[in-house]
């Protein structure tokens, strides 16, 4: 996690021309350092409350006093700047799912904008998720609502929304996959990293893309994003056993509308691979195949 800089003026004999500020600032700092999740979300709403009427102070007319009220003014900037970190980072430490929830929304709350709600958007997820797939996407949706690219929690629509609301989901995919394409390496990550965790989203917004709009009979939409999803989602066995199955299914039902056999063969050969994939699909799949060989043999 990013770490927020407190100016060195907040470090420097200025403090202590606000001396209420910097005991309890440095009481949160000492909270945070134990880890103690209650007496960082007490002494964060003090600070935001002390460094707020210290920002209240009247410029003052004599040069004399300028230097350290400038001084003072950037420490209650650096205040509540340090209490979003102070929030994030013991969100993002705790165990607790309970506490996890509560100090992100508190910190969402806060600053729903600032990008520091990107550092805790992984670890907040997956305590929401814990309560279900409707959860998760509730707990998602608040993250977009002020950070609308935010890649983990487009994830998080798409792959708990494929059949409880596969609008969502959809919607969330395509986005995932745009936002991917021009987001830039996150500077505190590696380029081998990066590649990985971008191949692997826009794999997965391809792929759930795809699923939606074959489950909902939009077969060439549902073919053309899954055929972009393989190359992304090689040894991924859980998306190539969707990505297999809604490609046979698509391209089966394309050839059968059309009476195209060889559209229909090319169906029946992504249904097979399906099959033989270890995967949530794998059994649907496997029946699948039958029924295609019986239709394609003129059986029914």
């Amino acid at each position: 996690m990013r770490l927020v800089v407190v100016g060195l003026l907040a470090l420097s004999g200025t403090v202590w021309a606000a001396p209420e500020l910097s005991d309890t600032f440095t009481s949160l700092k000492e909270a945070v350092e134990k880890k103690d999740a209650p007496k960082v979300k007490t002494l964060v709403a003090e600070t935001i409350k002390e460094a707020q009427e210290l920002a209240k102070e009247a410029q003052p007319t004599d040069a004399g006093g300028m230097e350290a009220w400038k001084g003072r003014q950037q420490f209650a900037k650096d205040a509540q700047s340090y209490t979003l970190y102070a929030l994030a980072v013991t969100a993002s430490q705790s165990t607790d799912p309970a506490v996890t929830i509560d100090l992100s929304e508190t910190l969402m709350a806060q600053d729903p904008k600032g990008d520091t709600v990107d550092n805790v958007a992984s670890a907040y997820l997956a305590a929401v998720g814990k309560g279900g797939a409707a959860k998760a996407i509730a707990g998602a949706n608040k993250i977009l609502a002020g950070r609308p690219e935010n890649e983990d929690a487009l994830y998080a629509v798409a792959s708990n929304g494929l059949s409880s609301a596969p609008g969502q989901a959809l919607t969330a995919s395509q986005k995932l996959v745009a936002v991917m394409q021009k987001k830039a390496k996150p500077e505190n990550m590696g380029d081998g990293d990066w590649e990985k965790r971008k191949t692997a989203m826009m794999g997965a917004g391809y792929t759930f893309a795809g699923v939606v709009q074959g489950a909902q009979n939009r077969y060439a939409d549902s073919d053309r994003n899954l055929k972009a999803a393989l190359p992304l989602i090689a040894g991924n066995s859980t998306m190539l056993s969707y990505a297999y199955y809604y490609l046979g299914l698509s391209n089966y039902q394309m050839g059968k509308l059309t009476s195209d056999k060889s559209k229909m063969g090319i169906g029946a050969d992504y249904t097979a691979k399906a099959a033989a994939t270890a995967g949530p699909m794998q059994g649907a799949a496997a029946n699948n195949v039958q029924v295609m060989k019986r239709e394609m043999a003129g059986g029914r």
